[in-house]
């Protein structure tokens, strides 16, 4: 798709939160917050004309591979929020994307991602084979104090779970969309935890991708004021997160 004349390096998108978008207490809910990020960057990129039908044609996709998430508040049912994204850094096979989530003027939520190519035939990273130097860059424009990060993955789990893989875990690209390893994770919180809004951060890696009918173990592990998570799958972690938890 061509370039549109609409496109603007910053992109801006209002929404409103429905209740089947909520947990009990009103919040928005975490994966539904990650699926509003994916869907602003989806839409940025297709004004781009570097979207999944543009890239589809050489048989690449975006791909989430880090993402950090600051809270200062979450937005609750009936409100109306602005997510505001641009481009910190597009290099070679991967782009640092930021958001800004705010109401009224007043923000919410930072959060910092990066993304790669994703090659679908070869199920590995690849190049990009598009012009970007029309998209502007923001080097110095943060949207959290800490950006996104690699999970040290040597603390010991204490909690295990079984999962398998289901067709309704999958996305257009025939993988375990992002938003369902997050999903995982939160139904082994204590419901407290959501509900009393105690989350304050969160870091997610995705290291390896799941396809449908893979077993998993998802573990589970508490130190500090934090609650961490490894999935694996034949003793290969594919995915970490770590919850931040006010004191």
């Amino acid at each position: 798709m061509p370039i549109s004349k609409d496109f603007k390096s910053i992109h801006q998108v209002k929404w409103e939160v429905y209740f089947s978008q909520c947990y009990p207490n009103g919040a928005l809910k975490f994966p539904e917050l990650t699926n509003i990020l994916q869907l602003t960057a989806a839409a940025h990129a297709d004004l781009g004309g570097v979207g999944f039908e543009d890239l589809s044609q050489y048989s690449q996709s975006w791909v989430m591979n880090r993402m950090r998430i600051e809270i200062e508040e979450m937005p609750n049912f009936s409100q109306e929020i602005e997510v505001k994204t641009w481009i910190e850094e597009l290099k070679g096979f991967k782009s640092t994307r930021n958001f800004e989530v705010s109401r009224g003027g007043k923000k919410l939520i930072g959060v910092s991602t990066l993304w790669a190519i994703f090659n679908l035939k070869m199920r590995r990273p690849d190049f990009l084979l598009f012009d970007t130097s029309y998209i502007e860059q923001y080097p110095e424009l943060h949207a959290t104090e800490i950006p996104n990060q690699r999970i040290d993955l040597s603390f010991e789990t204490s909690d295990w779970y079984e999962h398998q893989v289901q067709f309704s875990d999958l996305d257009i690209v025939n993988h375990v969309n992002n938003t369902k390893y997050l999903e995982w994770c939160i139904n082994h919180l204590e419901p407290s935890i959501i509900l009393d809004n105690k989350i304050r951060a969160i870091d997610l890696n995705y290291i390896k991708e799941l396809s449908l009918g893979d077993r998993i173990n998802i573990e589970k592990a508490k130190f500090g004021n934090s609650i961490g998570f490894k999935i694996s799958k034949n003793e290969q972690i594919c995915f970490a997160c770590v919850f931040e938890l006010s004191a």
